[in-house]
């Protein structure tokens, strides 16, 4: 098994080849093994630093890749990772998200926890929200988000927010930019009435009917919690 705290767990004043390679050791991986392997790691992984640098000389970024590294190097078939993209910059976290990505296509099961749910959306199969300890929501993300409806829509059109706003089922209306519209309906059935309406029959740039993200779900789910 791989684990990775949210916390970092790693030896500050232990150079990096020998921090991974206590980890390693402690996962039944030898000292040949573990060497012929690290270079690479840190290659893949774009470590800002040598092998026989000190942990304290690097980044928090940079020590959170290292953190991540020890996680995986010696190929565990579990993974949990506990908030793995703390401290990191976004194309940092994009390099990371490749390789969480490549270890679950190698066969490894992964466990992934979050408050980020654009993360957990991109990056997981199957979900489950906790509310308490109590399980609140569980299920592919296409059906956790299909539970809400689609009641979201993103449209572009020379239509005022007032008339948008004035149309049967709207709920709310959302400017995006110059024309570009975000809009809640009461129900998803008004959905072809609104297309209808802003299309006037004609080619409509941009109409896009959704269920709402995992981000908007887990807010709705926060605040009923403090209701």
């Amino acid at each position: 098994m791989g684990y990775l705290p949210e916390e970092r767990s790693l030896f500050e004043d232990l150079t990096i080849e020998s921090q991974i390679t206590y980890f390693a050791e402690l996962k039944g991986r030898d000292k040949k093994w573990v060497k012929e392997r690290i270079d690479s790691w840190l290659k893949r992984f774009e470590v800002k630093g040598e092998a026989k640098d000190k942990i304290k000389s690097l980044s928090k970024g940079n020590q959170q890749k290292v953190q991540l590294i020890c996680t995986l190097i010696h190929e565990p078939k579990l993974v949990i990772l506990d908030e793995p993209f703390s401290g990191l910059d976004p194309v940092n976290a994009d390099l990371l998200k490749k390789e969480i990505i490549k270890t679950k296509e190698n066969g490894s099961a992964i466990i992934f926890s979050s408050h980020d749910m654009n993360n957990v959306e991109e990056l997981c199969d199957h979900v489950v929200m906790l509310r308490n300890g109590n399980v609140v929501l569980n299920g592919s993300v296409d059906e956790i988000r299909n539970q809400f409806g689609k009641k979201h829509v993103f449209v572009t059109t020379d239509m005022s927010v007032n008339e948008l706003a004035a149309l049967d089922g709207v709920s709310e209306v959302v400017a995006r930019g110059h024309n570009r519209y975000k809009i809640t309906l009461t129900d998803e059935e008004y959905g072809k009435a609104l297309f209808n309406a802003v299309s006037r029959g004609e080619y409509i740039e941009e109409f896009s009917q959704q269920p709402p993200t995992l981000d908007e779900i887990f807010r709705e789910k926060a605040v009923a919690k403090h209701a």
